[in-house]
């Protein structure tokens, strides 16, 4: 059992990867079990299907890619933000967060703690007592057990409840995180870290439902970030107030893209007075690429809305490859590969054709905004998940010879090859991993630069990160050429309402 502390800017950033990495391998894992699950013969009728995020869970905990999971941590983990939400429950396990697979506590047992009892460490909240009780800083939890199912109608003073009871006596803060029901997550739920709580007082009476009870409660530590179940809800609401066309106190505007965008993108300032995005450039949602080489329409994938994705036929999906679509049902990305070739103009195929996710523009909620640390920046209103794709960099293009030394100017040329990050399960020995291989040859440089000084959409307000949560993946469709790809940005990570969005523009190197 032991506390971690991350002294500096650099450790920080450090440990933030190393958690980033960590949930990358479990959510390439989880999409390679979760596409073999799909493809193979629907089980009979009682027999369960192995989940493929317990299978992700079950291969990283046997490869030993779990992290602290020999250290038990006590407070922060490092790595870990406040806010930051999670699909699975596995994934706490995973990053260190919790260390149960299905218990509401987790604790450091008797034989590993420094007083020779049980000490807990971290507690997940689902509300799911009558004797719970939540306002955010302080949380009422009801211990675990004494449901009907479990055979005995009182909680005991044992095991987990035990352990939270010495954490109060011995004064040890625990870790809260708490489920929230979404439509928004493929799991139908979040788990969202709220930092870290006291455990002020410990009782074992009569509760609510006439039983005895184990209560407890939590207050939270003061000093720490927003408490992130607070933004999740406060997202909620604004994003109902800019769907009903409210205007709310700082909106400059509540569409910078006056509809050439599929959805509104408003531009938030509660700092200053610039009106910089609204002022200084002329919107333009797509760039203009040199037009593509005119042929017949092509022998493409034949999909129609009744009809099945026939990824054999298709002659843009073999450009990726041969080894599938480069996109999930839901329309995330398989896999980063150097370039994704969607079916375009010359197809035959309708817009609603699975290898088509980025021309049909935007699917989340974001605004522009001015941030006292990094000026302007975008963040997400609603919760992205991980490799979705998020929008596009627009500008004026102009050839590669220009010189780029300056803000005006955004070069493909020059983002690191982030997409290596994502689907990527190589490090973990798999039989009959599928999903699009890297292409046998990377295609050429990008022969142009954007020019984003007069003509812009939102992206290039997007802010630099050494630890980004999200990619540049480069994109052309149908007969476009290999020469001008779309820069696509792709979440790289699980991103939370309110959260900034970010990539690596390569500046550091």
């Amino acid at each position: 059992m032991v506390r971690a502390t991350v002294p500096t800017e650099a450790d920080i950033l450090q440990v933030r990867t190393l958690a980033r990495r960590a949930r990358l391998t479990f959510e390439a894992l989880r999409g390679v079990y979760a596409r073999r699950a799909a493809a193979s013969t629907p089980p009979s009728r009682g027999v369960r299907r192995n989940r493929a995020d317990m299978r992700a869970l079950s291969t990283m905990i046997s490869s030993n890619l779990c992290l602290y999971r020999d250290k038990r941590i006590v407070g922060p983990v490092p790595g870990v933000f406040v806010g930051d939400v999670f699909n699975y429950r596995a994934e706490l396990l995973v990053v260190g967060l919790h260390s149960h697979a299905q218990a509401g506590i987790g604790f450091v047992p008797a034989s590993l703690a420094g007083e020779g009892k049980p000490v807990a460490t971290s507690v997940v909240s689902y509300g799911g007592y009558l004797d719970d009780h939540d306002n955010g800083d302080v949380l009422l939890y009801a211990g675990t057990g004494g449901r009907p199912r479990n055979g005995r109608a009182d909680q005991e003073l044992e095991g987990g409840n035990l352990a939270l009871a010495n954490s109060c006596k011995y004064g040890v803060e625990v870790r809260v995180i708490r489920c929230h029901v979404t439509d928004a997550s493929p799991s139908g739920k979040v788990y969202v870290y709220d930092g870290l709580y006291k455990v002020e007082s410990s009782t074992h009476i009569p509760g609510d439902s006439g039983r005895e009870v184990c209560t407890f409660k939590l207050v939270r530590l003061p000093g720490q970030d927003p408490l992130g179940s607070n933004t999740w809800h406060a997202a909620r609401s604004l994003v109902d107030d800019l769907d009903a066309g409210v205007r709310r106190p700082g909106y400059l505007t509540l569409d910078l893209s006056r509809g050439k965008e599929a959805i509104r993108v408003p531009v938030c300032n509660t700092v200053d007075q610039d009106r910089s995005p609204l002022d200084d450039t002329k919107y333009i949602a797509r760039p203009r690429f040199p037009p593509p080489r005119i042929e017949s329409r092509r022998r493409c994938c034949g999909y129609r809305a009744s009809a099945s994705y026939s990824k054999s036929r298709c002659a843009c999906v073999k450009k990726n490859g041969g080894g599938g679509p480069p996109y999930n049902a839901d329309g995330t990305l398989v896999k980063g590969v150097p370039m994704v070739y969607e079916c375009g103009a010359q197809c035959a195929c309708p817009p609603s054709c699975p290898n088509r996710v980025t021309q049909r523009g935007m699917r989340h909620r974001l605004e522009v905004f001015r941030s006292a640390e990094t000026e302007w920046g975008v963040r997400t209103l609603d919760l992205i998940q991980p490799g979705a794709f998020i929008c596009e960099f627009s500008g004026d293009v102009v050839a590669a010879g220009a010189s780029t030394d300056w803000d005006g100017y955004v070069d493909p040329r020059k983002f690191p090859p982030r997409w290596k990050e994502w689907g990527d399960a190589s490090g973990v020995a798999l039989r009959d991993d599928e999903g699009p291989p890297l292409l046998a040859q990377c295609p050429a440089p990008p022969a142009y630069v954007l020019d984003v000084s007069r003509r812009r959409n939102f992206a290039p307000y997007i802010c630099h990160s050494g630890a980004p949560n999200a990619f540049i993946q480069f994109v052309v469709c149908g007969d476009e050429s290999d020469a001008f790809p779309h820069l696509m940005v792709f979440a790289l990570e699980t991103i939370p309402p309110m959260r900034d969005l970010s990539i690596d523009y390569g500046i550091d190197q």
